[in-house]
């Protein structure tokens, strides 16, 4: 038995694949803010994870479980990236579905 008390802002929210397939076909277009804020991910510079994508690596502001998902998601034809419109690093600004809206 725990003794300490439990804090509801403790308990982190996980995205799952459906959620996120959900997201993406509900919206025309999601930045990675939004995800993170509605699953209160980490969201600073520092939390990046390194993804293969079809058109080559590139780096997500993601924690490596949800960076995982997505990543499955793009392999799986379900959504399409968006990226940061610079020279040096392939980096993901967002994600839209690869199939019709809701």
């Amino acid at each position: 038995m725990n003794d300490s008390p439990v804090n509801d802002a403790q308990q982190v929210r996980q995205a799952t694949p459906a959620q996120v397939r959900r997201i993406a076909k509900a919206r025309p277009y999601v930045p990675l803010h939004d995800l993170r804020r509605t699953y209160g991910l980490p969201g600073d510079e520092e939390i990046t994870t390194r993804i293969e994508t079809p058109e080559g690596p590139a780096w997500i502001g993601l924690p490596e479980r949800e960076a995982r998902i997505i990543e499955g998601l793009v392999r799986e034809g379900e959504i399409a990236l968006i990226f940061a419109d610079s020279p040096r690093a392939r980096v993901v600004l967002g994600f839209h579905s690869l199939t019709l809206h809701a």
